[in-house]
């Protein structure tokens, strides 16, 4: 299993040796919200393999990892853990930016920032910085593993309109329903769209949702697995701790 470069909120870590577990047989597989890659990057590689997420900079990243990685190395590894460093690539323009460059300002302000928002500075008094630097085998293990992935930046319902297939299976892990914290807004509107979207595939899906009694209605006609999730990442400790998860499957 590869661990993925960075950290992304609602990230499968925990859970991704259960994911794996599950995946049906398939041909095709397909990320709809690839965010971090945790289950694509601990699974066994399919024949054809999909990564896709809306956020530009995010799939910008693997694009450059896939076909620039020594490059994204060099410009990283003389860099290291500052608050001034951290202000002046949040600040900077990406429209004066090369594709590389937009990559490097990204990983640094994910992997420098609290809880992987690239919004505050992140620093601690009984843990490291986070680490930023990419060591070449680490590199080419991300590479190779990207390889053969088409990698895309469109919204999901083009993306099953585009792969859907008796063979595929789709991987969702959409923003949580009414969870703050998510870059980009997905409310009841697009929860009842994939929803939608996913009810009506030729191939498999598999699912992962906070547990919400909303969330429990739309998909009362699918199968439904409960789980426990620690988390463990807030300023507030009242935020932590174990909350339920669902796992969806058409199969």
């Amino acid at each position: 299993m590869l661990k993925p470069p960075i950290s992304r909120m609602g990230g499968k870590s925990k859970l991704r040796k259960t994911i794996i577990s599950m995946l049906p047989e398939h041909i095709c597989y397909v990320e709809l919200f690839f965010g971090a890659g945790w289950v694509y990057f601990g699974k066994q590689p399919a024949k054809v393999e999909v990564i896709n997420d809306i956020d530009k900079e995010l799939i910008n990243l693997f694009r450059m990892i896939k076909y620039h990685a020594p490059e994204v190395e060099r410009m990283l590894q003389y860099d290291f853990s500052g608050r001034d460093i951290f202000e002046e690539y949040k600040n900077e323009s990406i429209g004066n930016l090369t594709e590389i460059n937009r990559a490097v300002r990204f990983l640094y302000l994910i992997t420098q920032s609290f809880a992987s928002k690239c919004g505050n500075y992140g620093y601690g008094t009984n843990t490291k910085p986070g680490q930023q630097i990419f060591y070449t085998e680490t590199l080419k293990n991300l590479k190779e593993r990207l390889r053969n992935t088409y990698v895309e930046n469109l919204s999901f319902e083009k993306i099953i309109d585009k792969y859907d297939r008796e063979y595929t299976c789709f991987f969702a892990d959409p923003p949580y329903f009414e969870t703050a914290g998510y870059a980009n807004d997905f409310g009841e509107k697009e929860h009842l769209l994939l929803r939608n979207k996913l009810s009506n595939i030729k191939g498999k899906f598999i699912l992962t949702i906070n547990d919400h009694e909303k969330v429990r209605e739309w998909y009362k006609d699918f199968n439904i697995k409960e789980v426990q999730v620690n988390y463990s990442v807030s300023r507030e400790k009242k935020a932590r701790g174990k909350y339920k998860e669902l796992i969806v499957t058409n199969y």
